[in-house]
């Protein structure tokens, strides 16, 4: 049982330890083979046609192959320290599939970066390398964009910038890590204000600024301006700049709702719409389509990704493909399913251990201490999940709430914060780091504290409102431009419409957000914009998180307290009860002499009392029955009552009887009639009561009862493993040994005796009548092996064993016999195989019995098999050698008898003993 519960356990450790290491296979649907792009922010292509995609607001990285099959999915948080949230930010490929992705460390709210990192992801998602590492004091406030950008692969090398104040630093980093290698700090003229870098050509790369300008850099110090024009003053704002050969360049605007492309190497810098908003929604009406928000060049084709699809464009600006899902593989969902299966026999191993432990170790009994524990941790657990769910939901949302009338609040001051008049002299990304622009960016900052340090995770908005259209002026995100088209929605047209305060969440390619919308005036009170201010929810996410951490701390300490507290009171209450158990198992196991001192002064004390008198009144009828049941054994044994199933002597009836296969023992002493007449009656009576004295405990010994004595011997019965039969008969002929030593000191001439043993089927109950009942076995078994151990003298065997017997004992005992072969009694028409048992025999003929044995047995099979010539030969070389081999004599002399005379036609084989 042990050590089947031991299987158990290891199995259910093995199962719990798999869904452990395998827990990235967990899915509540495992039947879903595909999923949904959610939140995209980046996109790129490797020379495989591979598609990678930074999705879910910057928190996942996904690789999928050119059938549209998830390779692999890697989380920006999968090692992110305790209070910082990480968030992919940039992505490059190779040639080799290797993925290079920019990685920015950011406070606990999700606002100020405090580090970025460039990680190369191996092919199949399973390693990921640190390259590049760079760590950014506080006082530089970078609010949500570090200082990295441009991230790109060429020739095997990373190459990015590094934005500085006024510098541009462009880098080359080998694949395999390293320190970077400069290739040209590039120094900014006065009010350029870098938004965005592309190119990896020292001498050949763009980057915009945050008025809305496109420049070119060469080997000059001077930057050509490519977009707008010379003097030119617009809304439009390229965004997401790429180039993948130093000459086209790629850019997503806002205004115009396209994907642009600009050929600067040609004169006046011509431009095309590649992909416009307005196309999708005619060529495919069905589908609801979202902003722009990256795209990439490679392989001969433009990926362009949109908050929730992929989009391929050709060359032409033709659309060849798109997709807003991707499929998972078929070996994740088996895996999946898998999963589920592994959770199943874990819970299935689970209880069959408990089971098992239950029912089998522990008997169906369980400490008092460890039932009421199972009833009250399980309570106290569920109560205190219960309570810190409560008290989270409760305190979450009260926080949640208190936080939204606070953003209101900000949001409804903001007509106070910022000055109209300055808002309405704001008309195009020309006016970025005006006067105005900064007078308004200033009283922002003082109002969000010590100009922007320690905001707890809170941003503003600033939004005007021109001629029907929203657009974006200034945020406290880097990466967000001047005039970017904000979509007005039924929630600011609230604000800009009736001038009420709003709040709501959001989450897109950024991040998720709560936020607070406030109106603006202008001197004349008229609506012109729209401030906002609001928190990121991861960053509220983690302080909730860490709140439900502090409760269930909090709670889990009470609980800790309140379960020791009660197992100390019921250790202390039940100790009196297990010291009266100790005494009723003492009592239990014979020591009848036990009382119990139980000084507690309650209701188990006056147990304790009544427990004494209990015990007292147990000795006293114990004396008596054990008296009475010592008189009743001496004339029918235990085991024959354990055999018939009665517990005493009380419950036999006349008739009782049980119908069993038995082994039975006969022994006997040899030549007693000759012996016992040189004797008188006292001294046979003497000498019998002497030989069952020394012989009849071996059986008790060995598990077996005496069913009846045959003078100086007897029939022994054993109901349970036969090779306690043939063990009892090896003792008693060593115990011979010793009893015929005493003997020969006392003057008296030594005895022999014969033992035989079958095994069979007989009839064991109470005969007689009402005034005179008696225990009594009958069975032709019983007679045969009484026959057997008067045929054992001749045949030279202390111990004859049938084939059955033998057969029955091999299985647990090792002895030392040989075959005697079939043997037909006097009077029996069948045959019998017996055996001789020579283990007990003396040493000097035990030895020449084995010496011999191969030939006796050889002898045998000749005679069996009528070449009774060459079976005397063979017995007259064992007799030679053991010349007090009786069997071999017995077979000498038929073998002779039938070689001279031949055989009757009845003749089968066996050897006839008379």
């Amino acid at each position: 049982m042990k050590t089947k519960f031991f299987l158990l356990l290891c199995l259910t450790a093995l199962l719990f330890a798999g869904l452990g290491t395998q827990r990235d296979y967990w899915s509540a649907a495992p039947y879903r083979t595909e999923a949904a792009y959610s939140n995209i922010s980046r996109v790129a292509t490797d020379a495989q046609g591979s598609l990678y995609t930074i999705a879910d607001s910057k928190r996942s990285l996904i690789k999928v192959n050119p059938d549209g099959e998830l390779v692999y999915s890697v989380s920006s948080n999968a090692d992110a320290l305790p209070g910082t949230i990480q968030l992919f930010d940039g992505i490059a490929t190779d040639e080799q599939g290797n993925a290079y992705v920019l990685l920015a460390v950011l406070d606990s709210y999700g606002l100020k970066v405090s580090g970025e990192r460039i990680l190369k992801v191996s092919p199949d998602g399973e390693t990921q390398q640190v390259l590049y590492e760079a760590a950014y004091a506080a006082s530089e406030n970078l609010l949500r964009v570090g200082k990295i950008q441009g991230l790109s692969v060429k020739e095997g090398a990373v190459h990015f910038f590094r934005k500085e104040v006024d510098t541009i630093v462009l880098f080359r980093l080998a694949a395999g890590g390293g320190a970077p290698e400069e290739l040209r700090t590039f120094a900014l003229p006065a009010n350029r204000y870098v938004s965005e870098l592309a190119g990896s050509d020292p001498n050949s790369f763009y980057f915009t600024s945050k008025r809305g300008r496109l420049y070119a850099v060469d080997a000059t110090e001077s930057p050509t301006m490519l977009y707008p024009g010379e003097g030119t003053v617009q809304l439009n704002f390229p965004v997401q700049v790429f180039t993948n050969d130093g000459r086209h360049v790629y850019f997503i605007d806002y205004h115009e709702a396209a994907v642009q492309r600009l050929d600067a190497g040609q004169p006046h810098y011509p431009i095309q719409s590649l992909l416009r908003y307005t196309q999708l929604t005619e060529q495919f009406g069905d589908v609801e389509w979202s902003d722009f928000t990256n795209l990439y060049v490679g392989n001969g084709k433009i990926t362009v990704a949109t908050t929730d699809q992929i989009i391929e464009v050709d060359p032409t600006g033709r659309v060849t493909h798109w997709t807003s899902t991707y499929r998972y593989p078929t070996a994740t969902i088996w895996m999946r399913y898998a999963y589920w299966a592994l959770i199943l026999a874990a819970a299935a191993s689970s209880f069959a251990t408990i089971r098992h432990l239950y029912v089998h170790l522990m008997k169906r009994r369980i400490s008092l201490l460890v039932k009421q524990l199972g009833v009250i941790v399980p309570i106290i657990l569920a109560a205190m999940v219960g309570l810190s769910y409560s008290v989270y939901d409760s305190f979450t949302n009260e926080m949640k709430e208190e936080m939204r009338g606070q953003l209101m609040l900000l949001a409804g001051n903001g007509k106070h914060l910022v000055d109209g008049e300055r808002l309405e002299r704001l008309n195009s990304p020309l006016d970025f780091m005006s006067d105005d622009y900064q007078a308004i960016k200033l009283r922002m900052n003082d109002l969000l504290s010590q100009a922007g340090e320690n905001r707890d995770g809170l941003y503003s908005t600033v939004y005007r409102y021109i001629d029907g259209n929203l657009y974006i002026i200034m945020d406290d995100d880097d990466s967000v431009t001047m005039f970017r088209p904000f979509l007005t929605s039924e929630e600011n047209l609230l604000v800009l419409e009736k001038g009420q305060i709003v709040s709501g969440e959001w989450e897109d390619a950024t991040g998720e957000w709560m936020y607070a919308l406030g109106p603006l005036y202008n001197a004349s009170g008229d609506i012109i914009g729209i401030y906002e201010t609001g928190k990121d929810m991861n960053g509220v996410r983690q302080s909730h998180l860490k709140i439900l951490s502090d409760v269930l701390g909090m709670i889990a300490l009470i609980g800790g307290v309140i379960l020791i507290v009660i197992t100390v009171m019921t250790v202390y209450l039940i100790s009196s009860i297990r010291r009266l158990r100790r005494s009723v198992n003492l009592i239990a196991s014979g020591e009848w002499d036990t009382e119990v001192d139980i000084r507690t002064r309650d209701e188990v004390a006056e147990l304790g009392e009544r427990f004494n008198m209990m015990a007292s009144s147990i000795r006293r009828y114990i004396r008596e029955v054990t008296g009475l049941s010592e008189s009743y054994f001496r004339f029918v044994p235990q085991q024959f009552l354990n055999v018939l199933g009665k517990g005493n002597m009380t419950q036999v009836r006349l008739g009782d009887q049980v119908h069993r296969t038995m082994t039975v023992l006969v022994c006997n002493m040899r030549d007693f009639s000759e012996f016992s007449s040189t004797l008188t009656p006292e001294d046979n009576f003497r000498f019998i009561n002497s030989f069952l004295k020394v012989f009849g405990p071996v059986v008790r010994q060995h598990g077996g009862f005496t069913s009846r004595y045959l003078g100086p011997g007897m029939l022994a019965l054993f109901p349970n493993d036969p090779g306690d039969a043939l063990k009892a008969a090896v003792k008693m002929r060593e115990t011979l040994a010793t009893y015929n030593g005493f003997r020969d000191n006392s003057g008296y001439r030594a005895i022999e005796i014969g033992i035989s043993i079958h095994i069979g089927d007989v009839m064991i109950g109470i005969i007689g009548e009402e005034q005179r009942m008696e225990g009594s076995v009958v069975s032709d078994q019983v007679r045969l092996a009484g026959e057997l151990e008067k045929a054992s003298g001749k045949l030279g065997a202390p111990i004859l064993l049938t084939e059955e017997a033998l057969a029955a004992c091999k299985r647990t005992v090792r002895l030392d016999y040989r075959k005697l072969g079939a043997v037909q009694l006097y009077g029996e028409s069948r045959t019998i195989e017996l055996y001789d048992v020579y283990e007990g025999d003396p040493e000097p003929i035990r030895r020449l019995k084995r010496e011999t044995q191969r030939q006796f047995e050889d002898a045998v099979m000749l005679y069996q098999s009528g070449r009774f010539y060459d079976a005397r030969e063979a017995f007259v070389g064992v007799v030679k050698k053991n010349r007090d081999d009786l069997a071999a004599k017995l077979y000498f002399f038929a073998c002779d008898h039938y070689y001279q005379h031949g055989v009757t036609q009845d003749w089968n084989g066996a050897l006839k003993i008379e």
